[in-house]
């Protein structure tokens, strides 16, 4: 799986997760993305225009749209896919998860206790 446009590339397969971890991970990036929300909704702010005058305040003012919400590269759309991105990343542990148990189950079929 390639991560966005990041080119990061992510194998669920190579991926090891400790069971007891998961959901101490799942927590941060749930707070984390959490977090992304929040700067994207600050974020658009900065996209509406700033009336700060005339001259240059007006160039910063249109400036600071531009980050904002504007072309290509902008706060919101960067934030936006760091927030994909850290989705995909919870997608992934919990696919190394559901393998580890899986592996885990299909060694305890092989396992027989007998006696006291």
């Amino acid at each position: 799986m390639t991560g966005g446009s990041t080119g990061i590339k992510v194998d669920a397969k190579a991926f090891a997760v400790a069971p007891e971890l998961a959901a101490d991970a799942f927590k941060q990036i749930s707070q984390l993305q959490d977090v992304v929300g929040e700067m994207v909704r600050y974020a658009k702010v900065l996209g509406r225009t700033v009336p700060l005058g005339g001259g240059y305040a007006e160039e910063i003012g249109k400036f600071m749209a531009e980050y904002g919400v504007g072309s290509r590269g902008s706060a919101v759309e960067s934030l936006t896919e760091f927030g994909r991105e850290l989705e995909r990343l919870k997608q992934n542990i919990a696919k190394a998860l559901r393998r580890y148990q899986a592996s885990d189950e299909d060694a305890t079929d092989g396992v027989e206790c007998t006696g006291g």
